[in-house]
């Protein structure tokens, strides 16, 4: 009984295009060539494994050469879909492209063309892998490709599409397969395990997704040793101890020892998954899927809806450290651990490699704000250059531009506690101590009333949100937690909520209309001068623009360059 077994990828081939999973702008599009006759003579489709190329070659295959009529939806009950569907239809011609590589072999193929079709409609060639052709053989095929007899149709499949010549891609109508994303892919296989009647759980499910990467045919293929490994059954623990895979608690423990620099902690954690027999490759990967994760949700305030809904739940222990954790340390530490990743392979000794990256990301500083680093840079950042980089030399018998043109801006003054009598002072002190915050105090918020008592320090702050991530409720807590952090008690807090009122500027709203006022006084200014004057005089030129220096990084430092 056990020769006879037929997989589930086999098992599970669609024989329509609606039973297609996650192809629909392709099979829109075939469907309607076909029902308005607008049939090419080439397709190529492209795409990588598993996605379904030959699957719809063969379909396509059978909508011409159906005995009820071209059509997009074939009987599948007569002699050439059947034929089809087995393999041996005497006009459907199958060929593995990687095993007839050479040109005597495609002109084998090629002398067949002109005979008419055997039994039906149209002689149809599936070229699989067409891109391991060699370039004798696509030049003998170009001609034919062309302008083939009216009794032929060509079908290219492929997963390097860059590697066809550009002559051959032109003679073709080109679809392009995508990755199957995870919803679909997901609700696909809940489909298949309740018509198999198997027993099985969603994270269990959702683990054999992400391991497929988009395609179809890996994930049932990994379903079929699944449940061959859990008794008949698809458990998470089963597809666990399958693929070297970690629960995902265990992970979120992990990565929150290492946002929170224990190091001790740390190496614990990586020597129980090691010992468990979890690669140090696949633990990383984990690893970096959870700050994604969580990035998404400190950028967007939430988790994005095309996460499957068994995830979030994996992130629950994290949403303190979302708030803390700056958007570009989590940016630092996905970056350090991607890298970290590739040199795990080349290293002897795993476990070594491992820890030693997991408390190099362990024991990053925190990034602080570009404004900061550029603030503490020594002497004067004021420079303009004409139609050059700020450090190259000026051309012969051109005068420089003089310094003197653009203004500086002053340095934004250190703040002490005692001193935070307006609004625009505290979110100056707070950008020195959590970045983080002071963004959300500049673009989330304005300020319509803020006091300050005898002492320097704020006594009461009205606030208004300018749009729905946070509640009124979320962001007073955010604010009272940094403001008794800092020693400053008794604030009276008042957030109110999204509203078409009237309201003042936020305070990134004021800077940016600042910026851009300093930038129409900046084009008056360098329009004005004697020199370029006469630059624009010589060469007939105009001035496109004048921007900052390091516009480009975000500083708000004026350093002039003319274009």
């Amino acid at each position: 009984m056990s020769s006879s077994y037929v997989v589930l990828a086999r098992r599970w081939r669609p024989r329509t295009f609606a039973t297609l999973v996650g192809q629909g702008h392709v099979t829109q599009a075939l469907a309607h060539a076909l029902s308005t006759g607008r049939v090419p003579h080439a397709f190529l489709f492209s795409g990588i494994r598993g996605v379904g190329k030959t699957t719809l070659a063969r379909l396509l295959a059978m909508c011409l050469d159906c005995e009820q009529g071209v059509s997009a939806e074939p009987c599948g009950h007569c002699i050439s879909c059947r034929e089809i569907v087995a393999g041996n239809h005497p006009d459907v011609f199958e060929i593995d492209a990687a095993s007839r590589t050479k040109v005597e072999q495609m002109r084998e193929v090629l002398d067949m063309v002109g005979y008419a079709p055997a039994v039906s409609r149209y002689k149809i060639y599936i070229l699989d892998e067409v891109h391991m052709l060699s370039n004798q053989s696509f030049n003998a095929l170009l001609k034919t490709l062309e302008e083939p007899p009216a009794h032929v149709k060509f079908i290219f499949a492929t997963t390097e599409p860059r590697k066809i010549p550009a002559t051959i891609l032109s003679r073709c109508q080109r679809y392009d397969l995508k990755r199957v994303p995870r919803d679909l892919l997901t609700a696909h296989l809940n489909a298949v395990l309740k018509s198999e009647q198997v027993p099985f759980d969603p994270l269990g499910v959702e683990a054999v997704v992400r391991s497929a990467e988009g395609s179809v045919r890996d994930a049932l293929s990994l379903l079929d040793q699944v449940i061959a490994h859990g008794a008949g059954e698809v458990r998470f623990e089963a597809v666990a101890e399958l693929l070297g895979l970690t629960d995902p608690e265990s992970i979120v423990r992990l990565l929150e020892h290492v946002l929170r620099g224990r190091g001790p902690e740390v190496l614990q954690g990586a020597a129980q998954f090691y010992n468990n027999g979890v690669e140090p490759e696949s633990l990383v990967k984990e690893l970096l899927d959870a700050t994604h994760r969580a990035t998404q949700q400190k950028l967007l305030g939430r988790l994005p809806t095309a996460v499957p809904v068994a995830e979030p739940a994996t992130l629950s222990p994290l949403d303190g450290l979302v708030e803390e954790i700056s958007l570009e340390h989590f940016q630092m530490v996905y970056q350090v651990l991607l890298r970290g990743s590739q040199d795990l392979r080349i290293a002897d000794d795993a476990l070594q490699a491992l820890e030693m990256l997991l408390l190099r990301v362990a024991y990053l500083k925190p990034v602080p704000s570009l404004e900061k680093l550029l603030s503490s840079l020594p002497g004067d950042h004021t420079h303009m250059s004409v139609g050059r980089h700020a450090n190259q030399p000026s051309p012969p018998n051109v005068p420089s531009v003089p310094e003197s043109v653009p203004e500086s801006v002053p340095e934004p003054p250190v703040i002490p506690r005692q001193q935070l009598t307006s609004w625009q002072q505290l979110v100056s002190f707070a950008a020195g101590t959590d970045s983080g915050l002071a963004a959300k105090l500049e673009r989330m918020v304005c300020c319509p009333l803020y006091e300050a008592g005898p002492d320097g320090r704020p006594s009461r702050i009205v606030l208004r949100l300018e749009n729905d991530i946070y509640t009124p409720d979320n962001f007073k807590q955010l604010l009272n937690s940094f403001l008794v952090e800092q020693g400053v008690r008794g604030v009276q807090v008042t957030v109110e909520a999204v509203s078409d009122a009237p309201k003042p500027e936020t305070l990134a709203e004021t800077a940016l209309r600042s910026q851009k006022d300093r930038q129409l006084q900046l084009m008056e200014k360098v329009s004005s001068h004697p020199v370029v004057q006469k630059l624009i005089a010589c060469f007939q030129a105009e001035i496109v623009r004048v921007e900052p220096l390091v516009a480009a990084l975000g500083s708000s430092l004026d350093k002039g360059v003319l274009r």
